[in-house]
């Protein structure tokens, strides 16, 4: 069947995603502070925290944050080679604490911005 001969188009993991999560906490911060004190982000302040903060933080810690999760999973293949529910466990177990504490720390960096931009 010659339309079964091309390669199919593989699903986006979660690897494949860089800077998603820390841009949508970074957007959800200023979305916060924006809603508290509208005049704060009055001009060039808006602007800048939006549109370059997010795409700065996306960019440099979404690199950070592959990189990080690749790292577990290479750890996690060499301490557990076989795959099973309890390898699975740990690995999302990982990846839930190594989320948490990206959203964390792109929450201060955000609020540290943001009093810095004040």
């Amino acid at each position: 069947m010659p339309w079964r001969s091309q390669p199919r188009p593989r699903a986006a993991s979660q690897a494949d995603i860089v800077g998603v999560w820390p841009s949508a906490v970074w957007i959800v911060v200023g979305t916060h502070f924006y809603l508290l004190n509208p005049q704060a982000f009055a001009g060039w302040k808006g602007g800048l925290y939006f549109v370059v903060g997010t795409a700065v933080v996306a960019l440099v810690i979404g690199v950070i944050s592959l990189n990080l999760r690749r790292g577990v999973s290479a750890m996690l293949a060499e301490v557990f080679p076989k795959r099973d529910r309890f390898t699975d466990l740990v690995g999302l177990l990982l990846r839930l604490m190594l989320g948490a504490a990206e959203g964390l720390l792109v929450a201060l960096f955000a609020r540290w911005t943001l009093g810095a931009l004040g």
